[in-house]
Protein backbone atom coordinates (compact mmCIF):
# COMPACT_ATOMS: atom_id res chain seq x y z
CA UNK A 1 0.00 0.00 0.00
CA UNK A 2 1.40 3.75 -1.25
CA UNK A 3 1.60 5.72 2.54
CA UNK A 4 0.76 8.86 1.66
CA UNK A 5 3.48 11.69 3.05
CA UNK A 6 1.94 14.57 5.00
CA UNK A 7 3.56 17.05 6.21
CA UNK A 8 2.25 19.18 9.35
CA UNK A 9 3.41 22.58 9.42
CA UNK A 10 3.58 23.34 13.19
CA UNK A 11 6.39 22.82 15.91
CA UNK A 12 5.33 19.84 17.97
CA UNK A 13 8.14 20.38 20.63
CA UNK A 14 6.52 23.56 21.75
CA UNK A 15 3.54 24.23 23.68
CA UNK A 16 0.92 25.97 21.54
CA UNK A 17 -2.95 25.55 20.50
CA UNK A 18 -1.75 24.42 16.65
CA UNK A 19 1.08 22.93 17.43
CA UNK A 20 0.18 20.41 20.28
CA UNK A 21 -3.23 19.92 17.68
CA UNK A 22 -0.58 18.92 15.16
CA UNK A 23 1.14 16.27 17.72
CA UNK A 24 -2.27 14.75 18.43
CA UNK A 25 -2.34 14.59 14.46
CA UNK A 26 0.98 13.35 14.08
CA UNK A 27 0.05 10.81 16.85
CA UNK A 28 -3.17 9.41 15.76
CA UNK A 29 -2.79 9.13 12.08
CA UNK A 30 -2.85 5.57 11.25
CA UNK A 31 1.20 4.79 9.97
CA UNK A 32 -0.08 1.88 7.66
CA UNK A 33 -1.56 4.86 5.51
CA UNK A 34 0.09 7.76 5.99
CA UNK A 35 4.01 8.86 6.94
CA UNK A 36 4.03 12.29 8.67
CA UNK A 37 6.70 14.80 8.62
CA UNK A 38 6.35 17.85 10.73
CA UNK A 39 8.94 20.18 12.56
CA UNK A 40 10.55 20.94 15.92
CA UNK A 41 12.10 24.25 17.16
CA UNK A 42 15.65 24.38 18.95
CA UNK A 43 13.56 26.31 22.18
CA UNK A 44 10.71 23.34 22.26
CA UNK A 45 11.38 20.97 25.02
CA UNK A 46 8.49 18.62 24.97
CA UNK A 47 8.09 15.29 23.55
CA UNK A 48 8.64 14.52 19.89
CA UNK A 49 6.07 12.32 18.00
CA UNK A 50 7.52 8.81 16.16
CA UNK A 51 7.49 10.70 12.83
CA UNK A 52 9.83 12.54 10.69
CA UNK A 53 11.17 16.13 11.78
CA UNK A 54 12.91 18.33 10.68
CA UNK A 55 14.93 20.17 13.66
CA UNK A 56 14.91 24.17 13.59
CA UNK A 57 18.19 25.37 14.54
CA UNK A 58 19.67 28.91 15.09
CA UNK A 59 19.06 31.47 13.90
CA UNK A 60 15.19 30.37 13.68
CA UNK A 61 14.31 33.20 11.12
CA UNK A 62 16.61 31.68 8.81
CA UNK A 63 15.64 27.86 9.66
CA UNK A 64 12.27 27.64 9.95
CA UNK A 65 12.30 28.98 5.94
CA UNK A 66 14.56 25.50 5.33
CA UNK A 67 12.17 23.31 7.73
CA UNK A 68 8.83 24.23 5.36
CA UNK A 69 11.19 24.06 2.03
CA UNK A 70 12.00 20.27 3.59
CA UNK A 71 8.86 19.74 4.18
CA UNK A 72 7.32 20.93 1.11
CA UNK A 73 9.71 18.98 -0.93
CA UNK A 74 9.39 15.76 0.72
CA UNK A 75 5.59 15.76 1.44
CA UNK A 76 2.75 14.44 -1.07
CA UNK A 77 0.13 17.00 1.11
CA UNK A 78 0.60 19.65 3.43
CA UNK A 79 -1.62 21.14 6.68
CA UNK A 80 -0.58 24.62 7.66
CA UNK A 81 -2.71 25.52 10.80
CA UNK A 82 -0.59 28.42 10.97
CA UNK A 83 -1.70 31.64 9.20
CA UNK A 84 0.71 34.56 9.15
CA UNK A 85 3.57 32.22 10.46
CA UNK A 86 3.56 30.18 6.93
CA UNK A 87 5.73 31.91 4.36
CA UNK A 88 3.47 32.88 1.01
CA UNK A 89 6.41 31.51 -1.02
CA UNK A 90 5.99 28.42 0.24
CA UNK A 91 2.37 28.45 -0.40
CA UNK A 92 3.48 29.17 -3.87
CA UNK A 93 5.95 26.80 -4.33
CA UNK A 94 3.28 23.85 -3.55
CA UNK A 95 1.08 24.96 -5.74
CA UNK A 96 3.84 25.01 -8.36
CA UNK A 97 4.76 20.91 -7.34
CA UNK A 98 1.09 20.63 -7.71
CA UNK A 99 0.94 19.57 -4.05
CA UNK A 100 -2.30 20.04 -2.17
CA UNK A 101 -2.24 22.22 0.80
CA UNK A 102 -5.12 22.24 3.22
CA UNK A 103 -5.86 24.68 6.45
CA UNK A 104 -7.96 24.96 9.30
CA UNK A 105 -9.96 28.90 10.76
CA UNK A 106 -9.80 28.15 14.34
CA UNK A 107 -10.77 32.04 15.23
CA UNK A 108 -12.69 34.56 14.60
CA UNK A 109 -11.79 36.40 11.31
CA UNK A 110 -14.15 38.66 10.55
CA UNK A 111 -15.69 40.37 13.46
CA UNK A 112 -13.72 43.68 14.14
CA UNK A 113 -14.79 44.62 17.16
CA UNK A 114 -13.11 41.31 18.56
CA UNK A 115 -9.59 40.68 17.71
CA UNK A 116 -9.09 39.03 14.57
CA UNK A 117 -7.55 37.16 11.34
CA UNK A 118 -8.34 40.28 9.07
CA UNK A 119 -6.16 42.46 11.39
CA UNK A 120 -3.38 39.93 12.12
CA UNK A 121 -3.08 39.92 8.08
CA UNK A 122 -3.49 43.86 7.74
CA UNK A 123 -5.91 43.99 4.92
CA UNK A 124 -8.45 41.39 3.63
CA UNK A 125 -6.66 42.12 -0.09
CA UNK A 126 -3.83 39.99 2.15
CA UNK A 127 -5.79 37.59 4.02
CA UNK A 128 -7.80 36.77 0.49
CA UNK A 129 -4.69 36.51 -1.50
CA UNK A 130 -2.79 34.51 0.96
CA UNK A 131 -6.08 31.83 1.15
CA UNK A 132 -6.40 31.97 -2.51
CA UNK A 133 -3.04 29.94 -2.66
CA UNK A 134 -4.91 26.84 0.00
CA UNK A 135 -7.06 24.38 -1.87
CA UNK A 136 -9.91 23.53 0.88
CA UNK A 137 -9.98 25.71 3.96
CA UNK A 138 -12.14 23.82 6.71
CA UNK A 139 -13.31 25.90 9.98
CA UNK A 140 -13.40 24.13 13.19
CA UNK A 141 -16.68 24.64 14.55
CA UNK A 142 -20.19 25.40 12.60
CA UNK A 143 -19.82 29.31 14.22
CA UNK A 144 -16.57 30.21 12.48
CA UNK A 145 -17.84 28.42 9.06
CA UNK A 146 -21.00 31.10 9.24
CA UNK A 147 -18.14 33.74 10.39
CA UNK A 148 -15.54 33.05 7.81
CA UNK A 149 -17.74 32.28 4.96
CA UNK A 150 -18.58 36.04 3.64
CA UNK A 151 -15.03 36.63 3.21
CA UNK A 152 -13.05 33.16 2.12
CA UNK A 153 -13.99 29.77 0.73
CA UNK A 154 -14.33 27.81 3.70
CA UNK A 155 -15.68 24.22 3.23
CA UNK A 156 -19.40 24.08 4.87
CA UNK A 157 -18.15 20.85 6.45
CA UNK A 158 -16.33 21.45 9.87
CA UNK A 159 -13.15 19.39 10.68
CA UNK A 160 -13.36 19.14 14.48
CA UNK A 161 -10.29 19.09 16.61
CA UNK A 162 -9.86 16.47 19.28
CA UNK A 163 -8.35 15.83 22.49
CA UNK A 164 -6.36 12.79 24.31
CA UNK A 165 -8.91 11.84 27.04
CA UNK A 166 -6.50 9.38 28.75
CA UNK A 167 -3.94 12.36 29.46
CA UNK A 168 -5.77 13.42 32.52
CA UNK A 169 -7.12 11.42 35.38
CA UNK A 170 -11.21 11.50 36.04
CA UNK A 171 -11.63 12.49 39.39
CA UNK A 172 -15.62 12.81 40.96
CA UNK A 173 -16.72 16.53 41.57
CA UNK A 174 -18.57 16.26 44.89
CA UNK A 175 -19.17 20.24 45.81
CA UNK A 176 -17.52 23.16 44.41
CA UNK A 177 -14.58 24.23 46.14
CA UNK A 178 -12.11 25.24 43.53
CA UNK A 179 -11.95 26.83 40.14
CA UNK A 180 -9.27 26.80 37.09
CA UNK A 181 -8.37 28.71 34.50
CA UNK A 182 -5.87 27.85 31.97
CA UNK A 183 -4.16 30.06 29.34
CA UNK A 184 -1.95 32.69 28.45
CA UNK A 185 -2.63 36.04 31.02
CA UNK A 186 -2.82 38.25 28.28
CA UNK A 187 -5.20 41.44 27.71
CA UNK A 188 -7.51 39.40 25.08
CA UNK A 189 -8.01 36.34 27.72
CA UNK A 190 -9.88 39.08 30.15
CA UNK A 191 -8.07 37.26 33.07
CA UNK A 192 -9.04 40.23 35.61
CA UNK A 193 -12.75 38.21 35.57
CA UNK A 194 -11.24 35.38 36.62
CA UNK A 195 -9.33 37.40 39.54
CA UNK A 196 -12.54 39.26 40.31
CA UNK A 197 -14.43 36.23 41.01
CA UNK A 198 -11.64 35.05 43.56
CA UNK A 199 -12.22 38.30 45.49
CA UNK A 200 -16.14 37.80 45.33
CA UNK A 201 -15.61 34.05 46.53
CA UNK A 202 -12.99 34.25 49.30
CA UNK A 203 -14.26 30.86 50.48
CA UNK A 204 -13.11 29.15 47.21
CA UNK A 205 -10.00 28.40 45.60
CA UNK A 206 -9.14 29.40 42.01
CA UNK A 207 -5.88 27.96 40.18
CA UNK A 208 -4.49 30.16 37.67
CA UNK A 209 -1.80 28.11 34.87
CA UNK A 210 -0.76 30.09 32.84
CA UNK A 211 1.80 33.29 31.84
CA UNK A 212 1.90 36.20 29.61
CA UNK A 213 2.57 39.90 30.00
CA UNK A 214 -0.36 40.61 32.20
CA UNK A 215 0.49 38.32 35.32
CA UNK A 216 2.71 40.54 37.51
CA UNK A 217 0.21 43.59 37.32
CA UNK A 218 -2.61 41.49 38.07
CA UNK A 219 -0.61 39.52 41.15
CA UNK A 220 -0.64 42.52 42.86
CA UNK A 221 -4.33 43.34 42.91
CA UNK A 222 -5.20 39.33 43.89
CA UNK A 223 -6.56 38.00 46.92
CA UNK A 224 -4.92 35.35 48.88
CA UNK A 225 -7.15 32.46 47.80
CA UNK A 226 -6.08 32.81 44.08
CA UNK A 227 -2.24 30.47 43.14
CA UNK A 228 -0.63 31.61 39.75
CA UNK A 229 1.20 28.63 38.96
CA UNK A 230 2.67 29.65 35.54
CA UNK A 231 3.46 27.18 32.71
CA UNK A 232 2.89 23.53 33.87
CA UNK A 233 3.63 20.07 32.36
CA UNK A 234 0.72 18.08 31.73
CA UNK A 235 1.32 15.90 34.57
CA UNK A 236 1.16 19.09 37.03
CA UNK A 237 -1.62 19.94 35.02
CA UNK A 238 -3.34 16.88 36.18
CA UNK A 239 -2.37 17.26 39.61
CA UNK A 240 -4.50 20.84 39.70
CA UNK A 241 -7.34 19.29 37.60
CA UNK A 242 -7.86 16.14 40.13
CA UNK A 243 -8.23 19.15 42.89
CA UNK A 244 -10.09 21.49 40.62
CA UNK A 245 -14.38 21.74 40.27
CA UNK A 246 -15.02 24.01 37.59
CA UNK A 247 -13.31 25.96 34.71
CA UNK A 248 -14.13 29.30 33.96
CA UNK A 249 -12.34 30.94 30.32
CA UNK A 250 -13.64 34.80 30.69
CA UNK A 251 -12.27 35.29 26.70
CA UNK A 252 -14.84 36.45 24.66
CA UNK A 253 -12.45 35.70 21.47
CA UNK A 254 -11.97 31.96 21.19
CA UNK A 255 -12.50 29.17 18.53
CA UNK A 256 -12.61 26.13 20.25
CA UNK A 257 -10.56 26.43 23.05
CA UNK A 258 -8.28 22.99 23.73
CA UNK A 259 -8.89 23.46 27.62
CA UNK A 260 -12.21 22.72 27.46
CA UNK A 261 -11.88 19.46 26.20
CA UNK A 262 -8.88 18.40 28.72
CA UNK A 263 -10.73 20.04 31.74
CA UNK A 264 -13.92 18.12 30.33
CA UNK A 265 -12.04 14.99 30.47
CA UNK A 266 -10.93 15.24 33.66
CA UNK A 267 -14.66 15.70 34.93
CA UNK A 268 -14.55 19.20 34.84
CA UNK A 269 -17.49 21.26 33.27
CA UNK A 270 -16.54 24.54 32.22
CA UNK A 271 -18.36 28.26 32.08
CA UNK A 272 -18.03 30.04 28.58
CA UNK A 273 -18.89 32.99 26.75
CA UNK A 274 -21.96 32.72 24.22
CA UNK A 275 -19.86 34.73 21.97
CA UNK A 276 -17.93 32.47 19.89
CA UNK A 277 -20.44 29.86 19.75
CA UNK A 278 -19.87 27.59 22.62
CA UNK A 279 -23.67 26.38 22.06
CA UNK A 280 -22.07 24.41 19.25
CA UNK A 281 -20.52 22.18 21.26
CA UNK A 282 -22.09 22.27 24.98
CA UNK A 283 -25.29 21.96 26.33
CA UNK A 284 -26.01 24.77 29.13
CA UNK A 285 -26.31 23.05 32.51
CA UNK A 286 -25.80 19.36 30.88
CA UNK A 287 -22.12 19.20 30.15
CA UNK A 288 -21.25 22.72 30.78
CA UNK A 289 -22.64 26.19 31.41
CA UNK A 290 -22.76 29.36 28.71
CA UNK A 291 -23.78 32.54 29.81
CA UNK A 292 -23.80 36.21 28.42
CA UNK A 293 -21.77 38.60 31.16
CA UNK A 294 -20.35 37.69 34.61
CA UNK A 295 -23.65 38.20 36.53
CA UNK A 296 -24.51 34.93 34.53
CA UNK A 297 -21.40 33.71 35.98
CA UNK A 298 -21.75 34.27 39.17
CA UNK A 299 -25.38 33.00 39.09
CA UNK A 300 -24.07 29.35 38.15
CA UNK A 301 -21.80 29.56 40.73
CA UNK A 302 -24.32 30.54 43.24
CA UNK A 303 -26.36 27.92 42.16
CA UNK A 304 -23.51 25.71 42.13
CA UNK A 305 -22.49 26.11 45.73
CA UNK A 306 -26.05 25.86 46.79
CA UNK A 307 -27.26 22.69 44.80
CA UNK A 308 -24.11 20.30 44.64
CA UNK A 309 -25.87 17.44 42.59
CA UNK A 310 -25.87 19.99 39.77
CA UNK A 311 -21.97 20.08 39.91
CA UNK A 312 -22.30 16.07 39.78
CA UNK A 313 -24.51 15.77 37.03
CA UNK A 314 -22.63 18.21 35.05
CA UNK A 315 -19.18 16.45 35.73
CA UNK A 316 -20.22 13.68 34.51
CA UNK A 317 -21.45 14.68 31.44
CA UNK A 318 -18.46 16.83 31.13
CA UNK A 319 -16.51 13.73 30.55
CA UNK A 320 -18.95 11.97 28.01
CA UNK A 321 -18.59 15.62 26.32
CA UNK A 322 -14.97 14.48 25.94
CA UNK A 323 -15.51 11.18 24.67
CA UNK A 324 -17.10 12.91 21.51
CA UNK A 325 -13.96 14.52 20.60
CA UNK A 326 -11.65 11.82 21.49
CA UNK A 327 -8.88 12.03 18.87
CA UNK A 328 -9.48 8.34 18.26
CA UNK A 329 -12.19 8.84 16.53
CA UNK A 330 -11.98 12.86 15.39
CA UNK A 331 -9.15 11.79 13.46
CA UNK A 332 -11.13 9.42 11.09
CA UNK A 333 -12.35 12.68 9.64
CA UNK A 334 -8.95 13.82 9.22
CA UNK A 335 -7.54 10.86 7.15
CA UNK A 336 -10.74 10.89 4.93
CA UNK A 337 -10.26 14.68 3.96
CA UNK A 338 -6.57 13.63 3.65
CA UNK A 339 -7.00 11.17 1.10
CA UNK A 340 -9.29 13.33 -0.61
CA UNK A 341 -7.38 16.08 -1.38
CA UNK A 342 -4.48 13.74 -2.42
CA UNK A 343 -6.29 11.32 -4.69
CA UNK A 344 -8.10 14.11 -6.19
CA UNK A 345 -4.88 15.75 -7.14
Amino acid sequence: MIKIKIFLGAYVNYINAQNINCKAIAKHLDKERFEVLSLANYFGNEDTPDVKIFYCFKPFSISKHIGFLWGILNCDIAYFPKHVDTPVWILKLARLFKKPVFSTIEGNVTDKSLPNLIDLFGSENKIKNHFSLINKIFPITTFLQINASSLLPVQESVLQLGVDINQFSVSKKLKLESIVFVGSIIKRKQVQEFIHLAHTYPQLYFNLIGDGEERESLKKTSPKNIIFHGLLSHSEIDEIFNCSDLMFLPSRSEGFPKVILEAASAGIPSILYDSYGASDWMQHYKDGFIVNDISEVKAVINTLIERPSVLKETSRNAVKLAEKFNWRLVIKSWEKEIEDLYYGR
